[in-house]
């Protein structure tokens, strides 16, 4: 067998030099055959024939020398490879021949090329690279309602068999880092000190943490990333060693991680250790602010991890200082890593990348019917070639080497159009989609351009393939000009394929219409409060300046009052978080009336510190009671104020006004309810969106800012009618007043953070529509392509109508009438195809029923409306044709 084997490669390797060698071996066989030819004739002459007898008889002894030639060439070369090229350079000279058509079939089909080309390079480079860690895909997260303590994550280390590493990262929060006296605001992230270790990666300089940097005082570290180390401190090495202030701590810089990680999130710009106070018992079981990473043991499943945990639950309960609710954790999800860094983005790119599946469909059979047109004028070559002898077979694979030739000409431009559309689609996706940074054309791409065109260019091939290999075309030398293919009867598959056209397009345009009417309904969904003429900014202390009491509460009470002065500034406010910033705190609490059992967790609500001009400024309106007033900072009235859903949620019968709300985030244990110790409810106010525009209004606590709430960041809120770049350098002069080194960050008006909440809905919306108007482009020329021909071939029978008496509006009426059938075949099975996949887009739409009756009305009108402007010009042609030249042309 390996001996088989082995004498087949070295047949290959032999053909394939022969092939390279091809002229230098045709040239030493024909000295051979002139030699052994000239030997035989002087064998004849010595056998006393004439000079002509001896060279006739040694011809004769040698056979047919082309027929050797041919035979030889078979035996030492590679003959299939040669056809292809052969075939090659005569697909070559037709497309010289025909510049039109050929340069019409590459455009076509690279637009659809272009777009799966870009689309794909999305998919490769969030989807489907690996990320850039070893054995990934042992790599998962630990996620549930809620956060994990430390302790909880020491103790899950300490009794699972699933894991061979198990560690935690925290929140994505901004920082003050000073350095040289100069200050910006940075993200960053607390992690355990094992977190890059779990990873599997190496310190690009440096080192990573310690065991003893998990000990509060020995915690003063930090590693920054591959990025931040090269924009902020110029990729020096010496930077390794040195001093930085985080939020006002120093901390000595011990690393920098690896080029190409960015994790946790994608604008982790430094980690510090999560340490542990010794001999606090407490201590590892205060704060549930940490997610879980683990690396799976070999041949250890997500599934069988879970399981494990959820076993593993009663028990670590015990460990806390306190008693736990039974469910908290109790759904804690084990999803490899690559899952959970994606999210929700992979159905939004699969969606996109079906929509431009379909517009390549669309350019494909727009360049069949291409084919099918230029067919025509190729019938007689075919039949000619089919009478000398040339196979079905072979007269198909000729033709296809030359429609695949096409359509490597189009991946090559498409290729180009997807490096050149690649910066737009990275600019119109939100800022926030995973793995954004690392989009770039890589070799998976190539290879995809390279089979997309390959296959494009036998889709569309085959079926003119097949049609010009018909025996029937021998009768085309019998029928003089009269064209086979251009009888009525074959045009059915050239309007099979323009009705597949507006199908294809008919799905696309309904499923980017369906999401239009979503976007539609999203944007004038009233968020519940005012935006406009609302300029919003954070402006940061650091974290240590509220150790001293009272400093942070009086910073911000004071730049209220002074940027409420300001030229330009009409009110001015706080809060601790913007609605719909997509960075909410949540209000643990347990609720006058409402008492829990052991098994139940608190309830949670979103809670905001505000200063007490808040309410105006915004607009969220007074339903019962009152608003907080400056006299409530003082924090002994206790007072706060919900929101109407809230309070109808808690209390449906009874008026919410001085019931009690006791927060439990440092209590979770269910306990006797104390009004003392809890918060009064002093008002209701309107309700407002303060996840997204999706969400339904949820429970908010509106807390005052009170020396026990202080916090080191807040959120300015300025109403001016001045624009933000105006307003952003006053701002900046106030807080330098107060504290120089405080930095201002995100300038932005309100509206752009409401917009940014439906970001992702609108980017693939606008992309979704962008696809879809190529689509029905491309069908609306494949509709006046085939009208404008049909027109041509039957411009001696519409001359003949005319001079029998027909109207002009009669032949306007006929080729109108045949487009509209072709639309209207079309839009049925569109429609029928996208109702019976638009129920899979329920999760992308909002408030808009997937069988929406607007869209699906809409759509095939739209298509109507196409396909009469299609047939416009060959309409009007049809009709000014004059009957005696028409009788003439043939």
């Amino acid at each position: 067998m390996k001996e088989r084997s082995s004498e087949r490669i070295r047949t290959a390797i032999s053909r394939l030099f022969g092939h390279a060698r091809g002229a230098s071996l045709d040239r030493d066989l024909d000295e051979e055959l002139r030699s052994h030819l000239a030997f035989a004739t002087e064998e004849n002459l010595r056998r006393g024939m004439s000079q002509r007898e001896a060279r006739m008889a040694a011809l004769r002894s040698f056979g047919n020398l082309t027929q050797t030639r041919e035979h030889y060439r078979q035996q030492r070369g590679m003959p299939m490879l040669e056809q292809i090229l052969a075939d090659l350079r005569f697909g070559f000279r037709q497309l010289r021949r025909s510049p039109g058509f050929a340069i019409t079939a590459i455009l076509t089909l690279a637009l659809g090329v272009g777009a799966n080309t870009a689309i794909f390079t999305l998919i490769d480079s969030i989807l489907l690279r690996p990320l850039p860690f070893p054995q990934q895909d042992r790599l998962v997260t630990l996620s549930a309602d809620g956060f994990f303590p430390k302790g909880w994550i020491r103790a899950l280390q300490q009794n699972s068999r699933s894991f061979e590493s198990l560690a935690a990262y925290g929140l994505n929060a901004e920082s003050n880092i000073t350095q040289n006296g100069n200050s910006e605001r940075v993200f960053g992230t607390q992690v355990t000190v094992n977190f890059l270790d779990t990873l599997g990666i190496h310190p690009e300089i440096g080192a990573f943490f310690s065991k003893e940097n998990a000990i509060k005082g020995q915690d003063n570290v930090v590693i920054l990333s591959h990025g931040y180390w090269q924009t902020r401190f110029a990729a020096s090495p010496s930077i390794v060693g040195q001093t930085l202030r985080v939020d006002g701590i120093s901390r000595r810089i011990i690393g920098i991680m690896p080029e190409g990680v960015q994790f946790p999130y994608n604008d982790t710009h430094f980690v510090v250790p999560a340490a542990f106070k010794g001999g606090d018992a407490t201590d590892p079981w205060l704060g549930y602010d940490l997610r879980g990473l683990g690396r799976l043991r070999d041949g250890v499943t997500p599934a069988a991890a879970r399981a494990e945990l959820l076993r593993l639950h009663p028990t670590l309960l015990t460990l806390f200082p306190w008693r736990m609710p039974d469910i908290w954790a109790s759904d804690t999800e084990v999803t490899p890593l690559l899952d959970s860094v994606v999210g929700d983005t992979r159905p939004k790119l699969l969606l996109l990348f079906a929509a431009v599946g379909l517009v390549l469909l669309i350019a494909c059979a727009n360049v069949a019917n291409l084919m099918l047109a230029k067919a025509a004028s190729r019938e007689r070559e075919m039949a000619i070639r089919g009478a000398l002898g040339a196979s079905g077979s072979r007269i198909v694979s000729q033709l296809l080497v030359e429609s695949v030739l096409i359509g490597i000409c189009a991946g090559a431009a498409g290729l180009g159009l997807a490096f050149l559309s690649l910066r737009g689609l990275i600019i119109a996706l939100p800022a926030d989609t995973p793995r954004l940074a690392g989009v770039g054309l890589h070799w998976h791409v190539f290879l995809f351009a390279g089979i997309a065109s390959v296959l494009t260019g036998v889709l569309f091939g085959l079926v003119p393939a097949l049609r010009m290999a018909s025996p029937h075309l021998q009768q085309t030398l019998r029928s003089g000009s009269l064209s086979v293919i251009g009888k009525g009867v074959n045009f059915r598959v050239s309007r099979a394929l323009v009705v597949g056209q507006i199908a294809l397009s008919v799905v696309v345009i309904t499923v980017a219409g369906l999401l239009l009417h979503s976007l539609y309904g999203l944007s004038h969904v009233n968020p519940g409060f005012n935006t406009g003429h609302i300029v919003t900014a954070e402006v940061s202390l650091d974290s240590t300046a509220c150790k001293q009491a009272g400093h942070c509460q009086n910073f911000f009470q004071d730049l209220v009052r002074t940027t409420g002065n300001l030229s330009g500034i009409q009110s001015s406010a706080l809060a601790s978080t913007l609605p719909m910033a997509g960075d909410e705190n949540f209000y643990t609490y347990d609720a006058e009336g409402h008492p829990r059992e052991s098994r139940e967790g608190a309830k949670i609500a979103a809670g905001r510190t505000v200063s007490s001009s808040y309410f105006a400024l915004i607009g969220v309106r007074l339903i019962r009671g009152r608003l907080l007033n400056e006299s409530d900072q003082t924090g002994v009235s206790r007072a706060i104020v919900i929101s109407q859903h809230m309070a109808h949620a808690l209390w449906p019968k009874d008026d919410a006004i001085g019931k009690h709300l006791e927060s439990v985030e440092d209590e979770p244990t269910p306990a006797l309810f104390d009004a003392k110790k809890g918060s009064i409810v002093v008002g209701v106010v309107s309700d407002t969106h303060h996840d997204n525009l999706k969400s339904g209004f949820g429970d908010e606590v509106y807390l005052p800012l009170t020396p026990a709430r202080e916090q080191s960041s807040m959120t300015i809120l300025l109403r001016s009618q001045l624009p933000a770049s105006q307003v952003a350098p006053t701002l900046r002069r106030a807080v330098a007043a107060l504290d120089p080194s405080a930095p201002v960050t995100r300038v932005r008006t309100l509206d752009e953070v409401v917009a940014s909440s439906v970001s992702s809905t609108r980017a693939l919306t606008l992309l979704l529509l962008g696809f879809g108007a190529l689509a029905v482009a491309v069908g609306a020329v494949g509709v006046y392509s085939l009208i404008a021909y049909i027109v041509n071939w039957r411009t001696r029978e519409i001359g003949i109508r005319l001079a029998l008496g027909a109207s002009r509006w009669g032949i306007l009426a006929l080729i109108f009438r045949q487009s509209l059938l072709l639309s209207v075949a079309g839009s049925f099975i569109g429609l029928t195809a996208a109702l019976a996949s638009a129920r899979l887009l329920r999760s992308f739409l909002f408030e808009v029923h997937p069988l929406d009756p607007v869209t699906f009305c809409a759509v095939p009108l739209l298509m109507l409306l196409l396909a009469v402007l299609a047939a416009w010009i060959p309409a009007r042609r049809a009709a000014s044709i004059d009957p005696m030249q028409a009788l003439r042309s043939e």
